[in-house]
């Protein structure tokens, strides 16, 4: 069978058709309807549940450290129940709630979109993680829950959809990150999808610091067979589809091998009355699949880099506390921040993953008001920790008129732009790698989230009109696509 994912002209062509301008933000037309709002969380009535430790001692590890990959890895370090929970705290649990109206509205404890949560949580666990039954479950962020799905040590099935990778082969516990579409493309549409991405790495950006807190090894994936994990969790790949796995820890034991999964018959609660499907965003989604363990392996032969940083004598707050406070900023108050403070927020931001992709992203900056910087357009180097002056000037009128014309990239202190070279992101991994720029996006921006807020400052992420945005970076971001901008600043 030939491969969609070398077709990449899909690619090509949703990015156009979603791209946002001045005239396509007027015309859209589209309203939200309120009494369809999707329902935030999956849930399964049918499944048995497992209740995770309430009580978490969220770590106390500086979120600087933990959030670079600067805490140590112990192989001594168990993954047991109360870690485990831990860490599906920081990446899906709810940190708080607020009454509008007469409904109740949950916060997540990693940024998304619109607050839509359209990404679900599940775990396949095996006698490597201590106190799990080998189960395939689904992390119920509402009641703080496992639910069991299927019996059975999947973690072998896994490992052969990803071609035998050895973290995941390896791994005590495998996540599966998947994306409900319709919960974002409510609001969002078509482009959604790109969104599902963000919401997928800043989830990321969390449940790797967490990781790293806990002093256990986490791994990206995202090549691998997408009909393989699709059955195994039960998703049809098109209303719902798995966008990456983590493999958490190591052993040394080998993971069984599985039949193939039989059909996963549990009921879910519908999300609303209706759903739409939007056929572009469908159409991206089947491009992009990876169709056997020979193209996996094609395409996932890339080493990984180590993050880590060097910190100054900045006081910042301990990552369980930075996960709670954090929020997205609804106004910034035009004041600057120190160069020293922008400075350990990128290199905190902007190491590449353990992951099975290279690095795909560049970083642009708009500084408005950063002390000891001149206002102006910048690049950022991740290779020499160093920011380059494209342009001088005044671009506070600039930065928010890209942003859709909101005061917030106006008012802050920089505005950071997650952009991508696009012929050679699809030469590299074909249109599986338009998805892997955004979720390294989302993984960026999700780190420069919680940079920001360790500092106590604020931070908010924030779409853009997309061929405004290349062109006033031009001439060095021709031939780029912007993915993903994200506010740093002084909350007012």
């Amino acid at each position: 069978m030939d491969s969609p994912n070398r077709q990449t002209e899909a690619a090509r062509f949703y990015h156009d058709v979603t791209k946002h301008s001045y005239t396509s933000v007027r015309s859209v037309g589209h309203r939200l309807d309120w009494d369809n709002r999707p329902f935030p969380f999956k849930i399964y009535p049918q499944a048995a549940a497992l209740a995770l430790p309430r009580q978490l001692d969220l770590s106390s590890t500086p979120a600087l450290e933990a959030i670079s990959g600067g805490a140590e890895i112990s192989a001594a370090t168990p993954l047991d129940l109360e870690r485990l929970t831990r860490i599906l705290f920081c990446a899906a649990g709810l940190t708080r709630k607020r009454k509008v109206g007469t409904e109740y509205y949950h916060f997540r404890a990693a940024a998304s979109a619109g607050a839509l949560y359209p990404v679900e949580v599940y775990l396949a666990g095996g006698s490597g993680a201590d106190g799990l039954e080998p189960v395939l479950y689904h992390f119920s962020p509402a009641d703080l829950k496992l639910r069991g799905l299927r019996r059975g040590d999947w973690r072998g099935a896994i490992a052969a959809a990803c071609a035998t990778r050895p973290s995941i082969a390896q791994a005590r516990a495998v996540l599966i990150l998947s994306g409900i579409f319709w919960r974002s493309a409510w609001k969002y549409q078509a482009r959604s999808y790109r969104y599902c991405f963000w919401d997928a790495g800043t989830m990321l950006a969390n449940l790797i610091a967490a990781a790293n807190a806990e002093g256990l090894a986490a791994d990206i994936v995202v090549d691998f067979v997408d009909a393989e994990i699709e059955r195994l969790i039960g998703v049809d790949g098109e209303r719902e589809g798995p966008l990456c796995l983590v493999a958490l820890d190591r052993t040394e034991i080998e993971t069984p091998s599985n039949p193939e999964p039989a059909p996963l018959e549990l009921d879910t609660v519908p999300l609303s009355n209706q759903e739409r499907s939007y056929p572009d965003l469908i159409a991206m989604h089947r491009a992009s699949k990876l169709i056997d363990a020979a193209e996996v392996r094609s395409i996932a032969a890339w080493a990984a880099e180590e993050g880590g940083g060097v910190w100054s004598n900045l006081q910042v707050l301990g990552l369980g506390e930075t996960i709670v406070r954090r929020g997205s900023t609804r106004k910034f108050a035009r004041e600057p921040i120190p160069a020293e403070e922008l400075a350990a927020l990128l290199t905190a931001s902007s190491g590449h993953p353990r992951c099975d992709f290279p690095p795909l992203t560049d970083t642009y900056l708009i500084v408005n008001a950063v002390t000891g910087l001149t206002p102006g357009a910048y690049s950022y180097s991740r290779a020499s920790r160093s920011l380059e002056l494209l342009k001088a000037g005044d671009f506070r009128g600039n930065a928010g008129y890209l942003c859709l014309e909101q005061p917030l990239g106006a008012d802050c202190s920089a505005l950071i732009c997650y952009m991508a070279d696009f012929d050679r992101t699809l030469s590299l991994m074909g249109s599986r790698g338009y998805r892997a720029a955004q979720l390294e996006a989302g993984l960026h921006g999700g780190r420069a989230y919680l940079a920001a807020y360790s500092m106590e400052r604020g931070a908010t992420g924030l779409t853009f009109y997309d061929d405004d945005t290349v062109e006033f970076f031009s001439p060095r971001a021709a031939g780029n696509i912007p993915l993903l901008m994200v506010a740093i600043g002084v909350p007012a």
